[in-house]
């Protein structure tokens, strides 16, 4: 269940907005809660109460959702390389292990999708060889 930021304390906001921000930053659970002025045990309990997950799988999942959406955007010239980098996820095969667990397609999948779409909207469709001699 996704709670609306603005329906967060102050200190969830500031976790959220930190990460969202910043997703491709070295995150650990240390230098999370410094970065926020919290201690580790302090990040942990507010992270579990308010997102129901930990602090490195919120970190994960929100790389995730932002890699999808940026995916889904297919900027011309994307790679799934560039996407996974700049969302903080440096380890392409264990990257797109889970982002296939998570969305049921590959990323390589998602963005074919995109640039198909892309290519529809744009009224370049490409055009199928003719077979007739």
């Amino acid at each position: 269940m996704q709670t609306s930021l603005a329906a967060l304390p102050p200190a969830s906001q500031r976790v959220q907005g930190l990460l969202t921000g910043r997703l491709h930053e070295p995150w650990s659970v240390f230098r999370l809660a410094w970065t926020l002025g919290l201690s580790s045990r302090t990040l942990h309990r507010l992270v579990l109460r308010e997102f129901g997950l930990a602090p490195m799988q919120l970190v994960r999942q929100a790389r995730m959702a932002e890699a999808r959406a940026m995916l889904e955007a297919a900027r011309p010239g994307a790679t799934v390389t560039r996407v996974a980098h700049d969302c903080g996820l440096v380890h392409l095969g264990r990257f797109s292990q889970e982002y296939a667990r998570h969305f049921g397609e590959s990323p390589s999948e998602t963005l074919r999708r995109a640039r198909r779409r892309a290519a529809a909207l744009a009224g370049g469709m490409p055009r199928m060889a003719s077979t007739a001699a």
